[in-house]
């Protein structure tokens, strides 16, 4: 081997160990994103193959290309370290599995601006609304996106498979307490109102939990570590608030997406709680 040949052999290898070093192949596992990442890409496949999603495929694109750009402009400019993809692939699955909109640029705004909000509105160092519900309320009120609850259908396998996926990323962050608050007190108003004051049955009230939307709300968007309160009395009175709102505005207003709206509305005041309630902030690991 000659001198070129030498050289270009180093330089090949320096380029493969420095890839190989980059948090894409030395993932941290104890970071509960990656266990989240690979649980809403599961359900979005499932829907891709047995939904019939897959012509929204070009919709999808826009969701993630627009979500990973934005966060990488924004982490360039805070200086952030390379880890913080994870936040804004979740943020993009997010967007994927509950916002329908007809065409992909009004998706790819969805992603700017839910990414762009977690850096835009801080206070005292924290992002104050959840990035995916923040980018749903803001396409919703153009009129040009919406929440289709009825599109996992009501089969079981749903909410099994996502259940039994949220238990993980639940009790790997801490914030199970924010989704039982949240779950319990959302059944107990519609038991009231559906069995006892309707005289409905129970198939009525347990359609209305039997959904793909509400679960991945519940276990996976109001349990957000970085935007719920910090302490627990705080996220369960939190929790709390936003299924007494969430009640109120679909059965007052019959608002489909009364838990969206709510969770926006609520954590207006989430810096109230942290001040009242004072509690550890959470943050991810990095690497």
């Amino acid at each position: 081997m000659n001198r070129i040949e030498l050289r270009v052999y180093g330089c090949k290898k320096y380029a493969m160990n420095r890839i190989l070093t980059l948090p894409f192949f030395r993932p941290n596992w104890n970071d509960a994103r990656y266990l989240q990442i690979f649980l809403l890409t599961s359900f979005l496949l499932y829907g891709w193959l047995f939904l019939g999603w897959f012509e929204f495929a070009g919709i999808y694109m826009a969701a993630f290309t627009s979500c990973l750009l934005t966060q990488h402009f924004w982490a360039r400019r805070k200086g952030l370290p390379s880890g913080s993809w994870k936040s804004a692939m979740i943020s993009a699955l997010g967007l994927c599995l509950l916002l329908k909109v007809n065409f992909w640029p009004w998706m790819f705004l969805a992603g700017v601006i839910a990414v762009s909000s977690k850096f835009l509105i801080v206070i005292n160092r924290k992002h104050i609304f959840n990035p995916t519900n923040f980018g749903i309320v803001a396409l919703i009120l153009t009129g040009n996106a919406w929440i289709s609850p009825g599109q996992w259908g009501s089969g079981e396998l749903v909410v099994l498979l996502i259940g039994l996926g949220a238990v993980g990323v639940l009790f790997q962050v801490d914030r199970w307490d924010v989704a039982l608050s949240f779950l319990f007190v959302l059944f107990l108003l519609e038991y009231a109102r559906t069995l006892l004051y309707l005289g409905w049955s129970w198939d009525v009230l347990l359609h209305k939990f039997n959904s793909g939307t509400i679960l991945l709300f519940a276990f996976f968007m109001i349990t957000d570590p970085r935007t719920a309160p910090d302490s627990r009395a705080g996220r369960i009175i939190w929790g709390t608030m936003i299924a007494m709102l969430s009640f109120f505005l679909s059965q007052f207003f019959h608002l489909y997406k009364a838990p969206i709206i709510a969770l926006f509305a609520v954590s207006l005041i989430t810096p109230l709680f942290d001040r009242i309630f004072q509690g550890k902030r959470f943050q991810w690991l990095h690497q």
